[in-house]
């Protein structure tokens, strides 16, 4: 015993534990999203982001303000963030949330869920062939189970019975999983970036989140019919959408992925269903079910078996 203690030590890395609680919040908090976004669903989904990030940007440039001098992580800062990887970031940070909005529109929304949190499993297979040259069995084991405590999660008891047998095609339901897909992908994209290219510092995350903004801006006034005036309440709640979300949750996010271990970091993207049903049950808007209980625990020993060493085996 007192020698299985001594490995677990051996292998603690605290620059490793701390990426991961990052990772963690980032979850956390994209596991509130759709509780905030619930709220204000009058406004189209991109005017949302446009307003979210533009509130993050404004957020991300008061901290940098703020800790001026300081370095945002323990590796060495970049000392400016070139356009093109900056509009390169911004651009999957709309894709991700753009077409999975899209998706959400033209295709069932549990549907289009399941199809958009393939990403985890891309992004950890993705990294381990980088890293490695392959994806390792035990990684490939733990993903496919959180991916299966999502599945349970996310397809519920209409969609197993009847949704699934639907007869006859439909362009416009292939076109949101197409959506969610894109989705997961731009997911991939972002988070591969930010793990493999230069660190980023305190003062790229103004720049990065106002170019997004003004993308889905864009996007936005071409594409969708604007919802104007807003309530102080809404705005008040966009800006939370900003703060949090969309703010803090992707600078965290960056770091977890950038210094956290790839294979739990990936797997852990899987919680974020299952804290979005566990904060809708709290709120009373959604029932629990033996699906909640089973998803979960399915999902937390998917990133436990991902995280562990062939010779733990």
């Amino acid at each position: 015993m007192r020698q299985g203690y001594q490995r677990i030590l051996d292998r603690y890395n605290p620059s490793e534990t701390i990426a991961f609680s990052a990772a963690l919040f980032a979850v956390v908090l994209w596991g509130l999203l759709p509780v905030l976004r619930e709220q204000v669903a009058q406004v189209p989904p991109l005017q949302t982001a446009a307003i979210a990030l533009a509130c993050a940007a404004g957020v991300a440039r008061l901290c940098a303000g703020l800790g001026e001098g300081a370095r945002a992580t323990a590796g060495t800062e970049a000392a400016a963030l070139p356009f093109t990887r900056g509009l390169l970031l911004a651009a999957l940070l709309v894709g991700a949330i753009g077409f999975y909005f899209l998706g959400l529109d033209w295709a069932p929304p549990e549907r289009v869920t399941l199809v958009t949190y393939t990403w985890p499993l891309m992004f950890v297979a993705a990294s381990e062939i980088l890293r490695q040259g392959r994806v390792g069995p035990l990684v490939l084991a733990g993903c496919t189970l959180a991916f299966a405590g999502t599945t349970t999660m996310v397809l519920d008891q209409g969609t197993a019975a009847g949704s699934l047998s639907a007869s006859g095609f439909s362009w416009g339901q292939a076109t949101g999983y197409l959506a969610g897909l894109l989705s997961g992908l731009c997911w991939v994209g972002y988070s591969l970036v930010l793990r493999h290219g230069v660190t980023l510092g305190p003062r790229a995350w103004p720049r990065v989140f106002g170019l997004g903004a003004l993308l889905a801006l864009l996007i936005h006034l071409g594409f969708e019919t604007a919802q104007w005036p807003l309530s102080l309440e809404t705005l008040v709640i966009c800006a939370v959408i900003g703060a949090g979300p969309y703010g803090l949750a992707f600078v965290a996010w960056a770091y977890g992925v950038r210094r956290g271990p790839a294979r739990m970091v990936g797997a852990l993207a899987y919680a974020v269903p299952f804290i979005a049903s566990g904060a809708l049950v709290a709120l009373g808007a959604a029932d629990l079910d033996w699906r909640f209980a089973a998803g979960g625990a399915a999902i937390l020993g998917g990133v436990i078996l991902a995280n562990r060493q062939p010779e733990q085996a």
